[in-house]
């Protein structure tokens, strides 16, 4: 089937359905941008429409949130959108960019991201073991690491806090999009492999 990807005003119309419940613990738009990424790249995908209590927070329960049930489809359609969008990218291969926003000031600063990506992978923690014991790879995940951990109200979960400054942001920022890419291969080998098991055990039922 032909990728059909979400166009700017669709966007636009995402970010500001979650900006609206931010003050109900919604996601915004980059943060979802990184939860999304994690759970496509992770060891198994997990379907965007059973987040919607983690995206949503405490709009979810709220029978308010949304005027109608079509206005509740659409935005589920917006949803499905950009889930679809980083898939395609993942799948081709193609260069990720992750959706980062930058604030008054102009300034990107890429926490959101990071931690909705780390929310993301907390769903398959087990699994995503698997990545943290990998010698090859696990650095991978460092400057999402610090990104996700730079605002943690405990000092010891800020191991980075020390070393952040400009130019380490702008490194860190910088590897998100070949960090995406070589964990998503990671996962995607594994996935393979498991599969390639899976296979000749059919085939070799007393093996």
């Amino acid at each position: 089937m032909k990728h059909a990807p979400l166009t700017e005003a669709d966007y636009q119309r995402l970010s500001t359905t979650l900006q609206r419940f931010a003050r109900l613990q919604c996601m915004n738009l980059e943060k979802l941008d990184g939860f999304f990424t994690a759970l496509l790249c992770g060891p198994e995908a997990i379907k965007p429409t059973e987040c919607l209590p983690l995206i949503l927070g405490d709009a979810f329960d709220d029978e308010q949130a949304f005027r109608s049930e079509k206005d509740l489809e659409k935005f589920v359609a917006l949803l499905m959108g950009h889930w679809l969008d980083i898939a395609h990218t993942l799948q081709q291969g193609a260069e990720f960019q992750p959706w980062l926003d930058a604030d008054e000031q102009g300034v990107v600063h890429g926490n959101d991201w990071a931690e909705g990506f780390v929310e993301g992978m907390q769903l398959q923690q087990d699994d995503w073991n698997l990545l943290f014991d990998d010698a090859e790879h696990a650095g991978a995940l460092e400057a999402i690491m610090a990104l996700a951990f730079e605002r943690h109200p405990d000092p010891e979960m800020r191991p980075y806090i020390d070393n952040s400054d400009s130019n380490q942001r702008e490194q860190w920022l910088a590897a998100i999009s070949p960090a995406v890419q070589e964990i998503h291969q990671f996962f995607a080998a594994i996935r393979a492999q498991m599969e390639a098991d899976l296979e000749q055990d059919a085939l070799d039922p007393e093996h």
